[in-house]
This record gives C-alpha cells, sequence and structure tokens, in this order.
C-alpha cells in the first residue's frame, strides 16, 4: 500500500544558498500546534495518517493514535511505547500488517534549533510491542560517497515496501533500502552519481511510492521510477520532458487504483519556469498532467474515482479525475459544532466501512473524517476535558497564541445542560476588550465538552497587542476567571 508524505511540518520553502531554496524549518511540530495532550489522543497537528482495513493510525508531533472503530475509540502511543525519539514524521504498513514508523525530533545544533532523525520502529502486533531501528548514518570513514554522519536534518518522510525490502526517503540521508528489516542499509541513487545530499538536490529525499511492483521515489530534483527494485532508475523532471512535471521539488505521491494514475505534489525548486502544482501520470511516468497550478499539495486520498487533495488553499475535490475541482466548505464537527480553525490541510486518506468509503483529513488543529463525501464531518482533538480534570473550570488553550499569523485560542469548559456561556476578555489595565458569547449547545450521544473561540481581536475586529490579557467565563451561574498570552 501506497502512501504518500507532506512535507510542511518540516519544510519550508526559504531562500537558502546551500540548498538550494530548499531548507528545513526549525521546528518539527507545527507552528500552531499547542502542548495540550489528552489520554485518548496526542498531538492536533497530523503528520500523516495511514486508513486500511479496520484500522486508522494518525501520526502527531506528539506520538502515534490508533482507533479500530472508525475514530470513535482510540489507543496512543509515545515514544516510550515504540521507543524511537519524539513524533511521528512516516509511516507506513507492509503485506504483513508489520507497521513501520519514522521519528523525529528538535535539536540545537550550532546554536539554530533543527529537526533531527529519531529512528525507526516497526511492530507486528498492531503496537503491542515494538522494534526499534537507529537513524540510518554513515562511517565517517566511508570513500566511494559523501557521508551522512549525523542525524541532524537526517530525518525520514517516507517509507515504502518492496516485497521484503524496506525503503526510506530522507533529507539529509537521501533514498536508502534495507533488506533485513533495518538491520543495515545501502545508499541508492536514481542518477548514477556517488550519493552527496549536499552537492546534488536529487540526492534529497521526500516521498516514496510503492505500486504493483514499480517504485517511485520523489525528491527536490524529480521523480524516479524502479521497475526491478531499484536496480535501475527512469528519472523525470521539469526539463527532461515534452509534458513534464510542473516543478522537481516533489512533496507528496500517491497512488490511485481505480484510476492507474500516479498523484504527485510538484513545487518550484531552482528554475524560473517551475510552477507548484499537482501533477499526475497515467502511463507510467511518459508524460504528466499539470492541474491545480498554484497550489501547494501535501497529499492525497481516494474514493473510487474520487481523489482528494489536502493543500495549503484547502481541500480539493475532484470526481472526474482531476477535470474539474471543487473546494470544501470550512469543517464543522455536525455533532458538537467543534471546528477545524485552520483552511490548511496536511494529510488524508479514505478507508473502506460499512457505508462505503470513510475519508480521513489531517490539518494543524485537529483530524477530521465524514462517510458521506464531505457532507458532514466529525472533528477529533486533543485536549484535556473539564470533565477529567474539574480545576481550573474554564481554561484556554493554547497559551501563548499568535493572532497574525491566523491562530486562535480556545476557551475549553463543560456543560450539562442547555446553557449560555460569556466570556469576557480584558486586558491588563483590567479594560474589557470582547465578549464572547456561546448560545449553541447539542447534546447527542451525552457529550458535553465544548470550546469557544477567539481570535485575538477586540469588539471592532482590529487585533489585540501582545500581552497578558484576562478572561471572565460565565457558565450558567458560575463564573470563574483565567489568563492567556498573545504574541504577534
Amino acid at each position: 500500500m501506497a502512501v504518500s508524505k507532506k512535507l510542511f511540518i518540516v519544510l519550508n520553502l526559504i531562500s537558502i544558498s546551500a540548498f538550494a531554496q530548499i531548507g528545513l524549518k526549525k521546528s518539527f511540530l507545527f507552528s500552531t500546534e499547542d502542548a495540550q495532550a489528552a489520554s485518548v489522543f496526542l498531538g492536533n497537528g497530523i503528520v500523516d495518517i495511514l486508513a486500511v482495513e479496520n484500522s486508522v493510525w494518525a501520526a502527531t508531533g506528539y506520538g502515534l493514535n490508533v482507533s479500530f472503530d472508525q475514530g470513535t475509540t482510540w489507543q496512543a502511543f509515545t515514544s516510550d511505547d515504540y521507543l524511537a525519539k519524539g513524533g511521528i514524521s512516516a509511516l507506513n504498513l507492509m503485506d504483513d500488517s508489520t507497521l513501520w514508523i519514522a521519528s523525529a525530533f528538535d535539536t540545537t545544533a550550532q546554536d539554530e534549533d533543527l529537526p533531527a532523525g529519531g529512528g525507526l520502529s516497526y511492530t507486528r502486533n498492531g503496537g503491542q510491542t515494538w522494534t526499534f531501528v537507529k537513524q540510518p548514518v554513515d562511517s565517517r570513514n566511508e570513500t566511494t560517497y559523501s557521508p551522512t554522519t549525523t542525524t541532524v536534518q537526517n530525518l525520514t518522510f517516507d517509507i515504502a515496501f518492496v516485497d521484503s525490502t524496506v525503503w526510506i526517503a530522507s533529507f539529509g540521508g537521501g533514498l536508502r533500502r534495507s533488506d533485513d528489516m533495518g538491520k543495515s542499509w545501502q545508499v541508492v541513487t536514481t542518477d548514477g552519481e556517488p550519493f552527496s545530499s549536499l552537492d546534488y538536490l536529487n540526492h534529497r529525499g521526500f516521498s516514496l511510492v510503492s505500486e504493483n511492483g514499480n517504485l517511485w521515489y520523489g525528491s527536490a530534483d524529480g521523480i524516479s521510477k524502479s521497475e526491478d527494485n531499484g536496480q535501475t532508475w527512469q528519472r523525470f523532471t521539469h526539463q527532461n520532458q515534452e509534458y513534464p512535471i510542473s516543478g522537481n521539488f516533489v512533496v507528496a505521491m500517491a497512488w490511485q487504483e481505480a484510476t492507474k494514475t500516479l498523484w504527485a505534489a510538484t513545487i518550484e525548486a531552482v528554475d524560473q519556469g517551475e510552477v507548484r502544482a499537482v501533477s499526475k501520470t497515467t502511463n507510467g511516468g511518459l508524460s504528466w498532467q499539470v492541474v491545480l497550478e498554484g497550489v501547494f499539495a501535501h497529499n492525497f486520498g481516494f474514493d473510487g474515482e474520487t481523489v482528494f487533495v489536502a493543500a495549503d488553499e484547502g481541500l480539493f475535490i475532484s470526481d472526474d479525475n482531476g477535470a474539474n475541482w471543487y473546494t470544501a466548505p470550512p469543517i464543522v464537527d455536525y455533532k458538537n459544532g467543534e471546528e477545524i480553525l485552520s483552511n490548511e490541510y496536511y494529510s488524508a486518506a479514505s478507508q473502506a466501512d460499512s457505508t462505503g468509503n470513510r475519508w480521513w483529513l489531517g490539518s494543524s488543529d485537529g483530524l477530521a473524517t465524514t462517510n458521506d463525501h464531505g457532507n458532514t464531518w466529525q472533528v477529533v482533538r486533543s485536549f484535556i476535558s473539564t470533565r477529567e480534570r474539574s480545576k481550573p473550570q474554564v481554561y484556554a488553550y493554547p497559551s501563548p497564541f499568535s493572532p497574525s499569523r491566523s491562530g486562535y485560542t480556545r476557551f475549553q469548559y463543560d456543560i450539562k445542560s442547555d446553557t449560555q456561556v460569556e466570556i469576557k476578555i480584558f486586558n491588563f489595565a483590567m479594560e474589557q476588550v470582547v465578549t464572547i458569547n456561546d448560545n449553541e449547545t447539542n447534546f447527542e450521544n451525552g457529550s458535553y465538552d465544548r470550546s469557544t473561540k477567539w481570535d485575538g481581536c477586540d469588539a471592532v475586529g482590529k487585533p489585540v497587542a501582545s500581552g497578558v490579557y484576562f478572561f471572565r467565563a460565565k457558565i450558567g451561574k458560575k463564573v470563574s476567571w483565567g489568563k492567556v498570552v498573545v504574541i504577534n
């Protein structure tokens, strides 16, 4: 099964000459991610999603979550469980149901905060036990190619399998294969050049797809394809075909079995003629069609012939193999009104269930799922229920938050009947800034957890200044106070 990768979590297109305009973000976690983590679901920044048969795995910067009942209940795994250091940067499932994950964490090197590879792990029994595999690095004595001797900026973005061979794509470590379940690794290049991630953009790996015996590899310099498990390669770039991919920075790929189509998120790299878009091929890479020009895509999901694309600009859906597209409206939980407050989506997957196909969509603000083609949604978020932790009665998260970066804070509380909620926000001088009311309630299935958002603006819609703000929350007849920090 092929799983595409999305890069926004650890990548940012910035101008760094040594990396040819492709650099690493300073933090592994989403910038809007909050540190709240409920015991049943870890993290709201959904890095990757794997949905297969009756299970769905959701990877975040805080750990790994799994559900075996379409998201009704969840089990969480942290680094203490899966042994690799940090949060999850990639995951995929072998044909024998062995689940592989890759991890990453933030570290400091040369006075900079940089991401690092925390290693890989696999489980054969649904997470009951794990086997740890160190992040592959090279010996300093290596002379046949330029060795990668550190885990800093050497993190794995994707994992794929051809029979029993494990393939990984890493930024600093490039494309590597293991034929012995990670006990040893071999560096592979698709262009015949000795490996050097500093000298060759094609040696910086980001995405992998395995389909019908073929292996596809996406780099910062195009797409490569092997039909013989990495012995020989074809390369496809923006420059070497009549109908090429839109750009050479290939941040994600996925295979749509129903239409025999390979989809790729292809972003501009170094050539001024390149553009960001989605590129797709139905003839094995011989030619490409470019769609959604101007969109920074991160991942793909499929429902038969329908494709849905998680992108910076929203969720794009096509029911006719990419000929026409429409954008999904903002996602709101139809049961309790919980919203995905970000319009940027980074991961996607689909899963067959009793009603048809269930879609899964990940953002920096939680996980969403639908089983009716996106008409109605349910939202899964990480928070600590005030029913489980009664003090304080109302709290704000995340705090600090940044309105200037389209950030929100939520006021979390618990109500047990139709109750009027009023939250007044004051500045440090105790001058009232704005009043927020929550009069919409829904108690289906006995769910009484509620949250109300604040966008960091005053009563006339003007963003407030950075600083500490106090709030007075009146839930029915009960009043409680708290504070929230704004950083712009």
